[in-house]
């Protein structure tokens, strides 16, 4: 198959398997890196971190350099909800790609008592389609464990504890070593889950990095999550000084700024994101580590 062939084909399969359907209760999009938060909550085309099984497994083939990061969140500052995320990259033999690793925990607890737990285990792969001088076009897919725990309620129901899998696919395009296209099915299986068979979110999100100087990177991206309106994301990145970056962005519907830093010391890096509530929420912010081997972090 020739190039376009092949990125016709995959985007196609993408793309048949969404329809309809309706919004859903758990597990609800929660930014995995602080990093992604500041800049427009964005990182379906943005290369580097630990994050890719969550974001897109189209972005691990390029990874040569392995990197582990961890990051904790209460959103909207509600001291009733925790939200921990590792995430790893683990770089394969050159024609193998690289695969990554995912596991998040989204908790709500009263009272010393864990009411509810939403907990996603991430096991993907990343490889390259096709590269030259000039682009190169690669794929991934992931496949997701999720597991709802729910406590007894106060007035004696159990409602039980369920685990299903969902699969996504993405797709992460380079050409002239600074732009990037990412594209990200998220559940294409249609997973259920619960007594009532609740459909989990799924997503289309497609988004484009550029990157016009050194130091410096740009994204925007459209969300379409089923059921919802769309949202669009964009962010910009920018080195200061060696080391230490600012990044900033905005988030459409509902309307949100984003901000944040960003700062990497040889195998080490630290970062923090915020954003704003969209309404009569509070602010939400998030801190993240990242430790690198092979290489410095991203």
């Amino acid at each position: 198959m020739t190039r376009k062939a092949i990125i016709f084909s995959v985007l196609a399969a993408m793309g048949l398997a969404l329809t309809a359907g309706p919004a859903a209760a758990f597990f609800e999009n929660t930014m995995v890196s602080a990093r992604a938060r500041a800049m427009g909550e964005s990182a379906v085309a943005v290369p580097g971190g630990a994050y890719a099984a969550f974001y897109n497994p189209g972005l691990l083939a390029e990874r040569t350099t392995g990197e582990v990061g961890a990051s904790y969140v209460q959103p909207f500052q509600l001291d009733y909800t925790d939200f921990y995320t590792l995430g790893a990259v683990l770089p394969l033999e050159t024609r193998y790609g690289a695969i990554g690793l995912g596991i998040s925990q989204f908790k709500t607890s009263y009272q010393g008592v864990d009411l509810n737990k939403e907990t996603q285990v991430s096991f993907t792969h990343g490889l390259t389609l096709f590269e030259d001088y000039h682009s190169r076009v690669d794929f991934g897919y992931g496949i997701n464990v999720y597991r709802v725990e729910q406590s007894e309620t106060v007035s004696g129901l159990l409602p039980g504890d369920d685990t299903v899998i969902g699969m996504d696919f993405g797709l992460a395009v380079n050409l002239h070593k600074r732009t990037t296209l990412g594209v990200l099915v998220k559940n294409m299986n249609n997973p259920q889950i619960g007594l009532d068979e609740e459909e989990l979110p799924r997503r289309l999100i497609a988004g484009v990095t550029y990157q016009p100087y050194d130091g410096v990177l740009t994204t925007f991206e459209i969300d379409n999550e089923l059921g919802e309106d769309v949202q669009y994301h964009g962010g910009v990145e920018a080195l200061v000084v060696e080391g230490f970056f600012l990044r900033a962005g905005v988030v459409t519907n509902p309307d949100k700024l984003t901000g944040g830093f960003g700062y990497r010391r040889g195998q080490l890096g630290v970062d923090y994101g915020f954003s704003t509530g969209g309404g009569t929420l509070e602010s939400t912010h998030q801190f993240g580590v990242s430790f690198a081997w092979g290489g410095e972090a991203q």
